[in-house]
């Protein structure tokens, strides 16, 4: 039967991003002669209605990677079914794996989960619905049959991530005007188990290895053709942990730059990475920025030794002194992760964790970003929450309470300053992160400047004095709540805080955005 004949499969999820996992069941789905695309779940739910109507799929397939967009898919489902769409609908995805008997409570309009890695499930689940074969016969699928949840046997994963094709991709954006960049992955898995991250668990529960690594030959190739086809000069490494050291050695590393060179890509592409502090040496990035690399993405998480223990990190706080002062003296641009608020915080360990941020940014001129820890599901965090009661709230609205109330009223109020200033689009830290990036791709790319040093000169005057109102204010505030005083002043300082906070955010965000206007003016091919 040809492609011309077959009904296609929609695979439904975010787009934001390259969504590289649904790219390569694409590109799988149509190396057997189907069809297929994606949608991005952010789409108005009629205008995602019109084209399943038009294309008449054989299956919608929904990628339920992370919990807390499970009321997003749930409420599309469930007009898609009140719609008269009466296809196959599956889900896939970190927590649709691990968790399909709360993923079949939360969406009875499900009729399967495809477990773990999807590149032949699904599509053996494809042809059983074509050629009206029992699909319920296929490995690694989960579906609902007589009040319970029915798991088939979980099929091996692939042991060799190169024998798939590349994944299908759509246009590429440009990262900077007139640079266009590709996301990609080196492996999967990671052999790390920290306990706020559930990614070891699910390759673990998969039945294989829990980390894989391609040949550092096709990463290249695939890069080789994405700069010739696409014109990109900027690669994003999506791992968890990019292979800067496999067993102890940089091997993989050094044939991977060897590889750029030999495929003629040296000087014309950059490229980003993800690693652990305790894995940067002076010698491996020094050779690595040499042949491209211009950030790297270095999960700190804690600035106390009690939290790395705690988060199991396996590593001391001079691990990433020492990691961040070698990227330092290279001159990398660096980004980072960091959990503030944890389950067992205490106001001591916001101030020493505030010190070592606060020290680490002044050093290298980079914004001061934090999070709140999230109890994912299927990681030690969410079962010792869970344990103890302390977990509340449903799947996709988890949240727990910190050891005291002073605590959670300081937590509440710091989010109520900060929300948009950290996390939010036209924040200061968004903003800062991509003036940084603009920053770096024109130090790789273009010869010194001197019309440039302006920009540089007024992005260092912004982060250091955003960072030293975001130490004062949060300083202030751990004393406050600390105190008690919050509980007899009616809420005044904290309404305070917020409307003083939201002014400054908007000055610094407003400098920022100012300069990104004018940077985006410029040519940068």
């Amino acid at each position: 039967m040809t492609s011309s004949f077959l009904k296609p499969v929609i695979i439904i999820a975010f787009g934001e991003e390259e969504n590289l996992g649904v790219g390569y069941l694409l590109s799988v789905l149509a190396g057997k002669g189907i069809p297929g695309r994606m949608i991005d779940i952010r789409y108005e739910k009629e205008e995602i209605l019109g084209a399943i109507r038009r294309e008449d799929p054989v299956l919608v397939g929904f990628s339920v990677i992370f919990e807390n967009c499970l009321d997003d898919f749930a409420r599309l489902v469930r007009y898609l079914r009140s719609s008269g769409v009466g296809c196959h609908f599956t889900a896939g995805g970190f927590y649709a794996s691990l968790y399909p008997e709360e993923l079949f409570r939360f969406l009875p309009e499900l009729d399967s989960v495809v477990r773990f890695e999807g590149e032949y499930t699904l599509p053996d689940l494809v042809q059983c619905l074509m050629t009206g074969s029992e699909w319920r016969n296929v490995q690694s699928l989960a579906y609902p049959g007589n009040g319970k949840t029915i798991r088939t046997p979980l099929r091996r994963l692939e042991r060799d991530l190169d024998k798939f094709p590349l994944p299908v991709r759509g246009r590429p954006g440009e990262y900077v005007p007139g640079l266009p960049y590709a996301s990609l992955i080196t492996g999967r898995g990671c052999i790390h188990n920290c306990s706020f991250c559930n990614t070891r668990e699910f390759y673990s529960q998969a039945g294989g290895p829990v980390k894989r690594i391609r040949r550092p030959g096709e990463v290249v190739r695939e890069m080789h053709r994405l700069y010739a086809e696409n014109g990109c000069r900027i690669f994003l490494f999506q791992d968890d942990d990019t292979p800067v050291k496999v067993e102890g050695s940089n091997g993989w590393m050094k044939l991977f730059c060897d590889e750029i060179e030999r495929q003629g890509m040296l000087g014309k592409v950059i490229w980003k990475i993800n690693c652990r502090p305790d894995e940067i040496e002076a010698e491996t990035f020094s050779m690595m920025k040499s042949y491209g690399l211009f950030l790297v993405f270095v999960g700190l998480e804690d600035g106390t030794d009690e939290g790395l223990k705690a988060l199991n990190k396996k590593m001391k706080v001079s691990a990433s002194r020492r990691g961040i002062g070698i990227l330092q003296q290279l001159g990398l641009s660096f980004d980072y992760g960091f959990i503030l608020f944890q389950p067992e915080s205490s106001f001591a360990s916001l101030r020493e964790n505030i010190r070592f941020l606060s020290g680490m940014c002044s050093d290298n001129l980079i914004p001061m970003a934090f999070l709140k820890l999230i109890p994912c599901f299927g990681t030690r965090v969410e079962r010792e929450l869970r344990e103890s009661g302390r977990l509340r709230g449903r799947p996709g609205k988890l949240e727990y309470s910190f050891r005291s109330e002073s605590l959670d009223a300081c937590w509440t109020s710091v989010s109520h300053c900060f929300a948009e200033w950290q996390w939010g689009r036209e924040g200061v830290v968004n903003l800062a992160k991509w003036l940084r990036n603009y920053i770096a791709v024109h130090d790789y790319f273009r010869k010194p400047d001197r019309d440039f040093d302006h920009y540089r000169t007024a992005y260092m005057e912004t982060v250091t004095g955003s960072n030293r109102y975001l130490e004062e204010t949060m300083s202030g505030l751990f004393d406050y709540y600390e105190s008690g005083d919050y509980l007899s002043d009616s809420g005044r300082r904290m309404e305070e805080a917020v409307v003083e906070s939201e002014q400054v955010n908007q000055l610094y965000s407003g400098r920022l955005k100012e300069m990104l206007t004018s940077l985006r003016d410029e040519s940068w091919r």
